[in-house]
């Protein structure tokens, strides 16, 4: 979580690239709240943001788009994460959007329809004190290679093995058949598209009002129980609900399903870390490779992907060293094949551990959480000890 100091009354802004027209309607959205500056060149921010110290840069993505996506890491580079980081741009744009994401932007603001968001990002960056450290919460993105994977499974039992002593928050982003509570057997109040409807003045309190709250410590913003079948949902408004989650939560796991839609593509653009679940079958591979591919083409970095076999078998056809050879991918961990343990804590709705916490798919998904909080590659194992005939011949 942001860690945030006492408020020091406007913010001080830079802001970089932005015309006439533009800087108008900053002006005429921003109105009282802080006084505005000139607009600086992109050549010449560096400078004017050491010499200013401001707390929030506003950067135009209209006039140059490359410059203005190469200026984010140089700031976080050189002045650090406390900076608030904004994108400003006249229309809504998929690729550049996620392009701003990755350069380290907060928000992308659309104006003058998002003004709203911009308010709140100039007061947020009002109560952020210089030299203050970065703490915000890691955002994980769990994602299937093909229906019934166990992404939604996985995902609330990872997040229960966490919240005994993180704050932990699992986000159900499948829209169309998400059901992160019901596998918890929660009955929501609200849901993430009653945060949606409000993320112009989303913040941590408001989101506190949002989520459900299992007797395991997970917090989940949910699904609503209706199919939305017609809802449009920008990048940049998931990117808002993920920030003010992660300023709010040590975790944040995201059920992704498996669809590849803007909300997932946003996700995983953004997350620190994605898990990627697949079968031990030619189908699933294949699908795997696929989304490999589409990571790499977001410009994800392959250090950041964790790909975990659910449903392993070891009489299973297709081996690890058959997924491993054929993806050029370490597999970071298996699950094991428990359907009976698994449908009991589904038909139930409990977590697997409360359903036997002695099972093979209990103590995988256990191991699996170093991936999470060890930022492990791999999932090391502990020699089984050794049978008495070893005992005797050793």
């Amino acid at each position: 979580m942001r860690q945030r100091g006492t408020s020091t009354g406007s913010a001080t802004v830079v802001v970089v690239g932005v015309d006439g027209k533009g800087m108008g309607l900053l002006r005429e959205c921003l109105g009282t709240e802080t006084s505005l500056p000139a607009a600086t060149p992109y050549d010449d921010a560096m400078d004017e943001i050491r010499k200013a110290r401001p707390n929030i840069v506003i950067t135009g993505f209209d006039v140059d788009f490359d410059a203005a996506v190469k200026l984010g890491p140089r700031i976080r580079q050189e002045i650090g994460t406390t900076l608030i980081l904004v994108a400003v741009a006249s229309k809504a744009d998929s690729d550049h959007i996620r392009s701003a994401m990755r350069a380290g932007y907060r928000e992308y603001v659309v104006l003058p329809e998002d003004g709203a968001l911009l308010r709140q990002a100039v007061k947020e960056a009002a109560n952020v004190s210089l030299g203050s450290s970065e703490d915000q919460g890691q955002v994980i993105s769990i994602i299937g290679t093909k229906g019934g994977a166990g992404v939604s499974l996985l995902t609330v039992n990872l997040a229960a093995e966490l919240s005994a002593v993180h704050r932990v928050c699992v986000v159900d982003l499948n829209f169309q058949m998400g059901d992160a509570a019901s596998i918890l057997d929660l009955s929501p109040k609200g849901s993430i598209v009653d945060v949606l409807h409000n993320v112009d003045r989303l913040d941590t309190r408001m989101l506190a009002g949002t989520v459900a709250v299992h007797p395991s410590k997970v917090h989940v913003i949910s699904q609503p129980n209706e199919i939305n079948a017609g809802l449009e949902v920008r990048e940049d408004e998931i990117l808002r609900v993920l920030t003010v989650t992660a300023d709010a939560y040590q975790y944040v796991l995201v059920d992704c399903g498996m669809r590849i839609d803007p909300p997932t593509l946003t996700c995983t653009t953004v997350s620190d870390l994605v898990i990627l679940v697949c079968e031990p079958s030619v189908l699933s591979i294949k699908n795997t490779y696929r989304r490999l591919q589409l990571m790499s083409q977001l410009g994800i970095d392959k250090e950041a992907i964790r790909l975990v076999v659910n449903k392993y078998d070891k009489s299973s056809p297709v081996t690890v060293k058959d997924i491993e050879k054929n993806l050029s991918c370490q597999v970071a961990a298996t699950i094991a094949r428990d359907d009976g343990v698994c449908a009991r804590a589904l038909d139930q709705g409990v977590l697997l551990r409360d359903v036997d916490k002695k099972s093979a798919v209990a103590r995988d998904l256990g191991a699996a959480v170093s991936l999470i909080t060890d930022k492990a590659t791999k999932v090391e194992r502990e020699a089984p000890p050794p049978s008495l005939l070893g005992k005797i011949f050793k």
